[in-house]
């Protein structure tokens, strides 16, 4: 009997690089996961992406392409290239490739009925459709748990549309120096319709603003747990004269924000990856 399990990528995508992509565009790079050791069998792969200020992506509808790649002798692949820009990746990476998926605009999506994300899965047989039967398996030893393998999943826009700007926008400037961990009075999309609880917050410059711990239309109240930020792009620790969330960038420093900055969730996609063992 076949032994199933599921897989959840959640790849991380700066502020800068998430308005309007084009054709072969980076959608995101090598964000990697981890797979029970020896072959497995993709058998579907399901995307959740947030829309696009205040709305569901544009048309509901785009093709992606979804690249599997495995280290090899412990080296994992070099970059995919710039996100957001051609797929500008070096012949080398094509050597760590070890399967391909896509989802097609034409059936992948169904009819849709989301107001404020879109959903697709492979395998619908319509059009272009691309059933998965790929067998993916990593480099042995590669996993950072024992019984476990390092897979790597990046994403291409198969066409121009894509969008995760919010225009969810700042009212006011912001000086961190009597921020007190709320932002207020926000203008634009409203915020419980762009974002949600848990949602990492990036603003217009990739300034970290941080991890929403409540919401409600015009408010943002922001996680502070007193030692290390929940940026995952390298934590930092908290200066110890802050007693409340400030505003802060990638390297521990402050950042001020400006009226009308707009905000960002830096992981507006979801794939869930679906395997037979």
């Amino acid at each position: 009997m076949g032994k199933y399990f599921t897989v959840e990528v959640i790849p991380t995508i700066a502020a800068s690089t998430q308005v309007q992509y084009t054709a072969d565009d980076v959608l995101f790079d090598w964000t990697s996961f981890q797979v029970p050791k020896g072959a497995n069998k993709l058998i579907s792969a399901t995307i959740v992406m947030r829309g696009t200020d205040g709305g569901d992506q544009d048309g509901t509808k785009a093709d992606i392409d979804l690249i599997f790649a495995k280290s090899i002798d412990g080296t994992a692949p070099a970059t995919l290239g710039t996100v957001n820009a051609t797929v500008a990746a070096a012949p080398v990476v094509s050597n760590h490739i070890i399967g391909f998926t896509h989802l097609d605009a034409a059936g992948e999506y169904g009819a849709q009925g989301f107001d404020y994300f879109t959903v697709g899965t492979t395998g619908s047989g319509a059009a272009q459709s691309n059933i998965p039967t790929l067998v993916l398996e990593g480099d042995p030893n590669s996993g950072i748990n024992v019984g476990y393998d390092t897979l790597y999943l990046g994403g291409i826009a198969g066409n121009t549309g894509l969008d995760f700007g919010t225009a969810a926008l700042l009212d006011d400037d912001v000086d961190i120096s009597g921020n007190n961990g709320t932002l207020s009075t926000l203008d634009g999309t409203a915020c419980n319709v762009a974002f949600t609880v848990g949602d990492i917050i990036h603003a217009t410059g990739d300034i970290i603003v941080g991890e929403i711990a409540s919401l409600d239309a015009n408010n943002i109240t922001f996680r502070f747990d007193g030692g290390t930020t929940k940026d995952p792009t390298g934590s930092y620790t908290v200066p110890a004269d802050i007693t409340a969330w400030r505003i802060q960038n990638g390297a521990g420093a402050a950042g001020d924000l400006s009226d009308d900055d707009e905000l960002f969730n830096i992981h507006p996609i979801k794939i869930i990856l679906s395997f037979e063992k």
